[in-house]
């Protein structure tokens, strides 16, 4: 067995799919089809019912190869509160959990739009607390003036 650290986890254990070679005294290890090895983790985590902790939290978020500032982004966050979801100082709250894990199960099946709406849902809020709303009556209607 050889426990594969490399991959930010610390419970992640392979029983076979890699080779060990010692080249001038030093160990190697090449692993088959890593990227394949990567998505069956990132499904495992993703399935598990358990809240995700911090390992699994960032790991997900480097398989959706998003940086802590597109994260921040999307969820409404700064980028120090990714951070520190990643470190383990802060509680990861479940609808960011929940979040995540939709991100994820999107970036494998491109019908799930949960992305755009997190955008949308950031950039709104953005939006709306900088734009004020203008209004006119137009044949005895509210609507927003064009």
């Amino acid at each position: 067995m050889y426990h594969y650290a490399e991959s930010g986890l610390s419970n992640i254990y392979l029983k076979n799919g890699f080779v060990s070679e010692t080249i001038d005294g030093e160990e190697y290890i090449s692993i088959d089809d890593m990227q394949g090895l990567h998505k069956t983790i990132a499904q495992v985590i993703v399935d598990n019912n358990r809240p995700l902790n911090n390992e699994e939290f960032k790991f997900l978020r480097i398989q959706l190869n998003a940086s802590q500032k597109l994260l921040g982004k999307r969820f409404g966050v700064s980028e120090q509160t990714i951070a520190r979801y990643e470190k383990g100082q802060s509680d990861i709250p479940r609808t960011t959990d929940a979040a995540l894990r939709s991100l994820y199960m999107e970036s494998l099946d491109k019908s799930n739009p949960v992305s755009y709406f997190l955008d949308l849902l950031s950039d709104t809020e953005a939006k709306a607390a900088a734009k004020d709303i203008l209004l006119e009556e137009v044949q005895h209607h509210w609507a927003v003036a064009v």
